[in-house]
């Protein structure tokens, strides 16, 4: 078959953040009920048909995201810790693809991490 395969999972936490220099300051904290779509591709299936098992991927998202779930992002994730990234939805989205790009099977790619922190207000990163 020619073309590309595309599989989605979507899943969901809450989370607290303040973005760092928001405007001048760091905003006060506030909570999301976040919601995540990971969308991953590649141009072969296995003989099952499957390019990579549903199972597989949600494991390896709920794994990511859980470093988020019920905690304050500006301390409880590491890489928005002491002063590191500002946890805004790009900065979100962009370090949920990295971990997951590095745990992907030989042959699927990610394609793109969309984050919504609220209904109809999302960010989404791709390479």
């Amino acid at each position: 078959m020619a073309g590309r395969f595309e599989i989605s999972y979507e899943t969901h936490f809450c989370s607290a953040h303040a973005l760092r220099d928001y405007k001048g300051t760091t905003e006060p904290t506030h909570g999301h009920n976040f919601r995540v779509i990971v969308t991953v591709s590649g141009s072969k299936i296995d003989k099952a048909g499957m390019l990579v098992d549903f199972l597989d991927l949600k494991a390896a998202v709920d794994t990511e995201v859980e470093r988020f779930n019920y905690g304050f992002v500006n301390e409880k994730v590491p890489e928005f810790a002491k002063g590191k990234l500002s946890p805004s939805a790009e900065n979100m989205a962009y370090v949920i693809f990295q971990n997951l790009k590095k745990q992907m099977p030989r042959g699927v790619k990610v394609d793109s991490v969309q984050l919504f922190e609220s209904p109809g207000c999302a960010a989404t990163y791709r390479e």
